[in-house]
């Protein structure tokens, strides 16, 4: 249904930032749009960030970006947005989060015409179906967007040796991630940034074998069948739903 996108390119680039100024600062106004000129929403993180587009396969339309923001080369010290939110002591420690091997998870957003489209489909309109396609066999397609988001930001982990991710989340965005076998652990209180967040931390070794064993089916699809990351349970063990 969706299709990953490695945004590598300026055009592509310039795609990602448009819609994170859709969501960031028309929609929630979490950004200034007067920073942001053209439309177009960035940040200092961005230089040593890579970024992925999600496209919906059957309109080739972009509907959600990610970010992973690797640590800054050269750097000897902290250099991801986290570090500036979170006031826990655990923040810097090295086994939690080793400066080289992690990355946070930063700008998860879905464009607000994919969120249209998928109301419009839940209040009985059928006009949307020629664009998309928001349901996947009679389910809501928005965590099949975010399940999308979660396998272009493995993808991009994988292919840059990161060992730990962390993140920022909203709660609500926390126990809906949990519920496909997705946990993060806390990393010390929650921090009001745009709202109330909870700073966490996972070492993928660990979150990958939670997935698997707490939902294979999301483990296979977020691993493109374990092509992307190896089996640890041996394949006739059962799913746990």
């Amino acid at each position: 249904m969706f299709q990953f996108v490695s945004a590598d390119t300026p055009q592509l680039l310039n795609e990602v930032f448009r819609i994170r100024y859709q969501v960031y600062c028309i929609e929630n106004e979490f950004e200034d749009p007067q920073r942001n000129p053209g439309g177009l929403e960035r940040d200092e993180f961005d230089e040593h960030s890579v970024h992925a587009l999600l496209v919906h396969c059957a309109s080739q339309t972009p509907v959600g970006t990610v970010r992973l923001v690797l640590h800054k080369c050269g750097v000897p010290h902290s250099t991801l947005p986290i570090h500036r939110v979170c006031r826990a002591a655990q923040v810097h420690r090295q086994d939690l989060l080793p400066y080289e091997t992690s990355a946070e998870i930063s700008r998860f957003a879905v464009s607000k015409v994919f969120r249209r489209v998928q109301q419009d489909f839940s209040n009985g309109s059928d006009h949307c179906l020629a664009a998309l396609t928001p349901a996947v066999h009679g389910a809501p397609a928005i965590p099949h967007v975010m399940l999308g988001l979660i396998f272009a930001a493995l993808r991009l982990g994988v292919a840059n040796g990161v060992t730990h991710a962390c993140a920022v989340i909203d709660p609500v965005l926390l126990r809906l991630l949990s519920r496909f076998g997705i946990r993060f652990q806390p990393l010390g209180p929650q921090v009001d940034h745009h709202g109330w967040r909870q700073p966490c931390v996972a070492k993928l070794t660990t979150l990958m074998a939670g997935i698997e064993r707490e939902r294979r089916d999301v483990w296979e699809m977020v691993t493109d069948g374990g092509r992307l990351w190896p089996r640890t349970l041996d394949v006739s063990e059962s799913i746990v739903a």
